[in-house]
């Protein structure tokens, strides 16, 4: 153990740098080295909290950090990952009384069982609270359920940019909604609406709406499980050039439709598809609604394609201005041809990507379902 005394010559920034290269068991070393390291080194230890912690060690984390209002002001990053776990109303409490000491964080990830959605542990400031009082946010990933009280907190929370749903869409215009309700109710039966968890799911749709003047900064918007009635009242007037939304029939043109109400052009869209139509049309849609996308990732789970189709897809792939990067994942069916599986698909794919850029000579890579990377070399 250093001298008190002695003081570091590099400067402070220069320490700090290189402290956030180090792990956390080098961190808890520093902070006991000298007065003038503890400080920079608590600040360091403290900015990401819950990121690869197991469960015990977060609790115990999460306990310190109540005790300890100092402590709680240095936290920007803060991820709490319970799945699989089941925790109690204590555990949900506290978790509520540390968040509002956090009142510098930015970054916020709640991912909990499936069950479990209270967003009562969400500060939210009263009509008498200055907003000092609680953190702003500029990203939130939560599996809390896309109900009325996650939309009340959305819509105290200005600065966010980037935001990630995963929770369920408890909205009519989700197909799994009426199985995910029964599932729900016939599993320990249903929660009262006191029950400290807000877990319980009504058999009537709850309508998830934002205020036309929520989230002005939002740019990157990821639905997990959303349908387009929550996709279109998220980005709807809001400057959202990144997404990731999924696509279930009956509602996929739908929730295509609802992409196109953002205030930016589309730059880069991500698809998981549920829809065994959707190969049929998705690439002729997406290129006469989105022309200025530059990066485009499909990913189909419930139709295969054969290579046939893959070919006669460079046509619609013309009206892409800006087109960089193109993914394209899916089962691969029987062809036509007779050859052998492994040569006529190594050639097929070949064959596919010189159609796909000779259709859009912007792009830079192709990937296809044998997830080789296909690229233009400088020659």
């Amino acid at each position: 153990r250093a001298p008190a005394g002695i003081h570091p010559i590099l400067p402070m920034e220069i320490i700090d740098h290189v402290c956030q290269k180090l792990a956390l068991r080098d961190l808890a070393a520093l902070v006991r080295a000298n007065t003038a390291l503890n400080t920079i080194g608590l600040r360091r230890l403290y900015h990401t909290i819950g990121v690869d912690l197991q469960p015990g060690r977060l609790l115990r984390c999460i306990i310190t950090l109540d005790r300890s209002a100092d402590l709680a002001l240095l936290v920007r990053t803060f991820e709490v990952n319970l799945i699989g776990q089941m925790p109690t109303r204590t555990y949900y409490l506290l978790l509520e009384r540390v968040l509002k000491k956090m009142i510098y964080l930015t970054t916020l990830v709640i991912e909990l069982p499936k069950r479990h959605s209270p967003t009562w542990i969400l500060p939210i400031p009263s009509p008498t609270s200055s907003p000092s009082q609680i953190f702003h946010l500029r990203s939130l990933t939560t599996s809390i359920h896309c109900k009325p009280p996650l939309a009340h907190f959305l819509d105290s929370q200005p600065e966010i940019t980037e935001l990630t749903l995963r929770g369920i869409n408890s909205d009519s215009s989700n197909p799994l909604y009426p199985f995910i309700t029964t599932l729900f109710h016939s599993v320990g039966g249903a929660l009262g609406p006191d029950n400290p968890f807000s877990a319980a799911i009504s058999s009537k749709p709850s309508r998830f709406t934002l205020l036309p003047t929520s989230l002005p900064k939002l740019s990157h918007f990821n639905a997990i499980h959303a349908g387009p009635t929550v996709i279109r009242d998220v980005i709807t007037s809001r400057p959202v050039t990144h997404m990731s939304i999924p696509l279930f029939p009956p509602h996929t043109m739908d929730t295509l439709s609802a992409l196109s109400l953002a205030s930016k052009p589309l730059m880069r869209l991500s698809i998981m598809s549920f829809d065994p139509t959707a190969p049929y049309f998705l690439f002729d849609e997406l290129s006469a609604r989105f022309p200025d996308l530059e990066a485009l990732h499909v990913v189909v789970l419930m139709a295969e394609v054969t290579a046939g189709m893959l070919l006669d897809w460079g046509q619609f792939l013309t009206g892409f201005r800006r087109l960089k990067y193109i993914t394209f994942m899916a089962a691969l069916g029987g062809d036509e041809d007779g050859d052998v599986a492994g040569v006529r698909e190594e050639i097929d794919e070949r064959k596919i990507a010189r159609i796909w850029h000779s259709s859009c000579p912007t792009l830079k890579t192709i990937i296809l379902p044998q997830g080789k990377v296909w690229f233009e070399e400088s020659n």
